[in-house]
């Protein structure tokens, strides 16, 4: 009995990656086919801009399709696949605009921001309330809230300390709270 695994978690067979890495294009079709909808939702999700999201989505096959003979291990291909979805979109930001913030000093008791995160997750509008965020609030709280990132690996990601990544999400996540305490009414009364 074999089990099912979807998004970037899906296998694709040693044969399908042997075509590909050989330029197959029925091969690579399948491939795009299988991880197209993963790499999409993780790009909008990092981009919040579908039409950005699609032209990266090219960039990431068309160097997956490149690169794909590096791969030492094919049983790793989805997370490969999702690395490579990730660090293209970063690429594209830090290209885009050099951003140096500055975090102030504060502190935010874990388990306030840790609830925070919660409704975060279970908001139906996230779109909206997303778009509250600069791109680098946004990628940090979607790479951590969305893509299941540690803030450690964030930060290796970002090339940062673990601890500014810290404080961005959590200062992230006061800004949406505040956004949703000025725009969302307290009485729900039909």
């Amino acid at each position: 009995m074999s089990q099912e695994y979807s998004g970037f978690g899906q296998i694709t067979d040693e044969v399908t990656l042997a075509a590909a890495v050989a330029g197959k294009s029925r091969a690579q079709q399948i491939i795009f086919e299988r991880y197209k909808s993963s790499v999409l939702r993780t790009l909008i999700g990092l981009c919040h801009d579908r039409e950005l999201a699609r032209d990266l989505a090219q960039d990431v096959f068309l160097q997956a399709f490149t690169k794909l003979h590096q791969l030492r291990n094919q049983q790793a291909f989805g997370a490969w696949l999702k690395q490579l979805t990730v660090r293209t979109a970063l690429s594209y930001f830090r290209a885009r605009s050099p951003v140096a913030e500055s975090i102030e000093e504060e502190f935010i008791d874990s388990t306030e921001w840790s609830a925070q995160a919660d409704w975060l997750v279970q908001l139906r509008d996230i779109e909206t309330l997303i778009a509250q965020l600069n791109d680098t609030e946004r990628l940090t709280v979607w790479l951590y809230l969305g893509e299941g990132y540690t803030h450690e690996e964030i930060a290796n990601l970002l090339d940062e300390q673990a601890s500014t990544v810290r404080k961005r999400y959590q200062r992230a996540l006061m800004k949406l709270n505040t956004f949703l305490t000025q725009e969302v009414p307290h009485d729900h009364k039909a």
